[in-house]
């Protein structure tokens, strides 16, 4: 699991004083950046090789300026061209503010068609296969 810590920045906020709910995707996909590097180390766009699928945030509790927060991130499932990556956000208190997942496809962009992951890339993402035990579930 990889722990990114993120600092509410006052453009983040909303008219109503907290964290506009598009920023949430913005923190999680922050936090992906050690699983962009494992699938491209250089972190190089010419090479870019993700694409993402599907993304979902239950949002649990209002997040305000300059708190500070912690973004969890972990692969949950691994297949053949894709994975889904976990994320829960905590505020400084550690409390639960938002549940999030994204479902990224390995991707040849030249061909613009989904590509197997690497054994080696397989092995590292599943290195990172363990969540906090504090993750609620996805509302239905």
């Amino acid at each position: 699991m990889f722990k990114t810590d993120l600092s509410v920045r006052f453009n983040d906020c909303d008219a109503l004083g907290h964290v506009n709910n598009s920023l949430y995707f913005t923190y999680m996909e922050e936090a992906r950046t050690p699983i962009f590097a494992i699938c491209n180390p250089d972190l190089s766009v010419g090479q870019w090789n993700l694409i993402v699928a599907s993304a979902r945030c239950d949002f649990l509790r209002q997040i305000h300026y300059g708190r500070p927060m912690t973004v969890m991130t972990w692969v949950s499932r691994i297949k053949t061209s894709s994975f889904t990556v976990d994320h829960l956000i905590v505020d400084g208190e550690g409390l639960v503010c938002a549940r999030g997942q994204a479902v990224l496809i390995y991707y040849d962009y030249k061909t613009q068609r989904p590509t197997p992951l690497p054994q080696s890339v397989r092995v590292q993402l599943a290195a990172h296969g363990e969540g906090p035990e504090q993750a609620p579930a996805f509302r239905d």
